[in-house]
């Protein structure tokens, strides 16, 4: 049945289902924050019960039931405790089942000092107890790279860059919220993307402006408070305050009372050395170069002396082997002067007794039949064919007649 048409309508009945449902529809429909004292908190499994009283403090006081789920009350990070003044965000109900009034809660923020103190202080206990606060890991020397985590809006972030040394250092800022309710997870997401994305920082600072104890409520949270405690990079905190310093402060490697503090400790003390240092350094690097220089200057000059000496050498035993060389290439053409005489001596005598000379003088040579040279009469028969040959070549005739010389 439609309980809003039933409603507008005088005579129509409603069930109790129906009535209810419509009260659910009216009451469920708008967020409201209520502001009072927490009473009665029990933490379950299926989420956290408590009610809450006009802060008052009076006997007629007002109280309702509240529920918050197990999900938003981990996100609150601090324990919900009777006596806390808060603030809660949500919308009302009435458990049909039961008809009990209820207030679902998803948001809940510690309201006046005292509430706030006693967070503080209880957190503070546990977390010092586990060593969250003890460890304290040296900063390097020579920071660079700095990833910043602060709203972008404001003067922090400004004041910040302008006390940075002018040394080129390289700031990567994560824009969020540092105060109210998305100031948490903003934190939280600021820091895991510097440690996953940005591992190689030499620096992780948080920053934020001076405010009370209900302003930096998102600094004295645990999960912030352990986000810094497990970050790879070294932290710096720099929250102000006015009396109790941030749990977030205590956590980090390094704090600091200012945003501005943070930038003029953070990186002046290597860089400062380095440039009180710097002016000794030139003049010993100098120093240092001119003493190499004179030396490699003075090893050149001894080795120049040495190589013109070993030179002045190479061209003395060049000149005696190009005199020794000259003296006996004299001597080797006398020789083949004399050799060439010689030979034209033998050429002479050669050609003296060559049988051709004889030949064209008017001699001849007469061979048998065999090819051999017939020096005798008698090595001859008479019919014998021979060979004679002239100057001007050859014969060949049969012996008739066979003389011999008395």
């Amino acid at each position: 049945m439609d309980a809003q048409k039933l409603f507008t309508e005088p005579s129509a009945i409603f069930s109790v289902s129906e009535f209810l449902d419509f009260i659910n529809a009216l009451v469920g429909a708008r967020s409201v924050v209520v502001h009072g004292e927490v009473t009665g908190a029990r933490p379950h499994p299926t989420g956290m019960y408590f009610s809450l009283k006009d802060a008052s403090g009076s006997s007629s006081a007002s109280v309702m039931d509240c529920y918050m789920s197990p999900f938003a009350y981990r996100g609150l990070g601090f324990a919900i405790e009777d006596g806390m003044e808060v603030k809660i965000g949500g919308a009302a109900s009435i458990y049909k089942a039961k008809g009990r009034f209820s207030f679902r809660v998803e948001t809940l923020e510690l309201a006046g000092e005292g509430a706030l103190k006693k967070a503080y202080d209880l957190l503070k206990i546990k977390l010092e107890s586990e060593g969250v606060f003890a460890r304290k890991r040296p900063l390097p020397d020579f920071i660079q790279s700095i990833g910043v985590i602060t709203s972008r809006t404001g003067a922090v972030i400004d004041d910040f860059r302008k006390n940075l040394l002018p040394v080129g250092l390289h700031i990567s800022l994560y824009d969020t919220r540092v105060e109210g309710e998305q100031a948490v997870p903003g934190i939280m997401r600021g820091i895991a993307y510097f440690n996953e994305k940005r591992p190689d920082l030499d620096l992780l600072v948080i920053i934020r402006g001076g405010g009370s104890l209900e302003d930096l409520q998102a600094f004295n949270n645990e999960h912030v408070v352990r986000a810094i405690f497990g970050s790879k990079i070294p932290t710096v905190c720099g929250i102000g305050h006015d009396r109790d310093v941030p749990l977030a402060c205590l956590a980090a490697d390094m704090m600091t009372s200012t945003p501005t503090a943070v930038a003029t400790t953070v990186v002046n003390p290597t860089w400062t050395r380095l440039r009180e240092q710097v002016p000794n350094l030139t003049r010993s690097i100098y120093q240092d170069f001119k003493n190499t220089l004179d030396a490699a200057s003075m090893r050149a000059s001894h080795a120049a002396t040495r190589s013109f000496a070993g030179i002045e050498k190479v061209i003395a035993v060049f000149r005696r082997t190009e005199q020794t060389f000259f003296h006996h290439l004299a001597t080797l053409g006398l020789s083949i002067q004399e050799q060439v005489r010689s030979l034209d001596r033998i050429a002479a005598f050669l050609d003296a007794s060559s049988p051709e000379r004889n030949l064209k003088l008017g001699y001849s040579i007469v061979r048998s039949g065999s090819g051999a040279i017939i020096r005798s009469a008698k090595n001859v028969a008479r019919g014998e064919s021979v060979t004679t040959r002239l100057a001007d070549g050859e014969f060949t005739a049969e012996v008739s007649d066979v003389t011999f010389n008395s």
